[in-house]
């Protein structure tokens, strides 16, 4: 289908034979598509089972034949509330972040690309890390905190990334990534408007598995699971197959809340999170496009702490989900909004548990050790 890359913050459309991660103005970039009165049924490809079944929806003309995404949905009625898990840490890199590292590789590919560069505190790197690998070809460098989770470091190293740890937080890693970009191009999901493409794919397999929900609940560092979801269901009701949509809901942790902040929602905290390292991210760069998405929708905002966290992994695991912390984000946020009478008893929600606790096993049991000591 037809496309552009758009500017947010200028309204500039730039070309397309190009890489571009931001505009020049310093504005986030978008993706935008004429379906051309098409309907969602006309462009989905129903032989193909993961992203390529949308292959009409991405800006890419040739994907990788490797299976990325249609992840399963589990249900499950709890307190009067259908919640749909949808399970992305069962993806092939443990991460709903494969969607987005998929397409924008083979993107880079395309547009003549040698190598990638990535942010990362582990998820997007072995997912960029994996779809470099099997695409051949694409030299990966991921740049990570030195303290991320060692699990993580290590697979990114079986999977033949380039590792630069950094000293410091996300903004510094961010910033040593950007300072390397040369013959290798940024890709990192902060900005890349492909990532957001790949994203997107998650609404619309959740609207052929479940069909429409009230609300979707996502964890939000960078906010590009929230605004792939986002931006997928737009699309759906621009083609026809939505009336309403759904309500987006941010998760954030303890000291990383500045969109519910902007929302309007304070919490007393204790000090900064130390479990939900995956949305442990200070400025997202998209802050006010994820805010906008937000209210658009007449949706809200949670901020949780680690305590919150740690109960809800436990009762995840309970329900035979393992998961690491970011994902029990999501579902403590979830129990918050029903406590405050904001997701009532017969609401249909799309929670997505968006990464594996196999990576961080070690950091799993630990914690679990420190639970049985209390």
């Amino acid at each position: 289908m037809p496309y552009k890359i758009v500017c947010q913050e200028c309204g500039k459309t730039l070309p397309k034979d190009r890489w571009y991660w931001q505009d020049g103005c310093g504005g986030a970039l978008d993706v935008s598509f004429d379906f051309e009165e098409k309907s969602f049924q006309e462009l989905v490809d129903v032989r193909q089972q993961g992203i390529r079944r949308y292959s009409q929806f991405l800006p890419v003309e040739d994907l990788p034949s490797m299976h990325v995404g249609w992840t399963p949905v589990v249900p499950r009625v709890i307190a009067g509330v259908e919640v749909n898990f949808k399970l992305e840490y069962l993806s092939v890199g443990g991460s709903f972040k494969d969607r987005g590292a998929y397409i924008s590789v083979a993107k880079a590919r395309e547009l003549g690309a040698k190598g990638v560069l990535v942010d990362s505190s582990g998820n997007s790197g072995i997912g960029f890390a994996l779809m470099g690998l099997a695409s051949g070809g694409v030299d990966v460098h991921v740049f990570v905190p030195s303290n991320a989770p060692e699990g993580k470091k290590q697979l990114l190293r079986l999977l033949e990334a380039d590792v630069h740890e950094i000293d410091g937080d996300r903004m510094q890693v961010n910033k040593a990534a950007l300072e390397a970009e040369g013959e290798s191009v940024y890709v990192g999901h902060w900005w890349n408007p492909y990532f957001i493409e790949g994203v997107k794919t998650m609404a619309y397999e959740a609207q052929e598995q479940i069909v429409d929900v009230d609300f979707v609940i996502a964890p939000v560092g960078s906010g590009t699971l929230l605004l792939g979801l986002h931006k997928g269901y737009e699309e759906l009701r621009s083609l026809g197959v939505l009336k309403r949509m759904p309500k987006m809901v941010a998760v954030q942790a303890c000291g990383y809340a500045r969109v519910c902040e902007d929302l309007g929602v304070w919490k007393d905290c204790a000090g900064q999170s130390r479990l939900a390292d995956g949305i442990a991210i200070l400025e997202p760069p998209r802050r006010r496009q994820i805010v906008k998405a937000i209210r658009s929708t007449g949706g809200h905002c949670v901020t949780v702490d680690d305590e919150e966290i740690e109960l809800s992994l436990t009762e995840l695991r309970r329900f035979g989900f393992i998961v690491e912390p970011t994902s029990a984000a999501a579902y403590a946020a979830l129990r918050k909004s029903m406590e405050m009478g904001l997701v009532k008893p017969g609401s249909k929600v799309l929670l997505p548990l968006t990464g594996s606790g196999l990576k961080m096993i070690d950091e799993l049991v630990e914690l679990r050790k420190g639970q049985s000591l209390r």
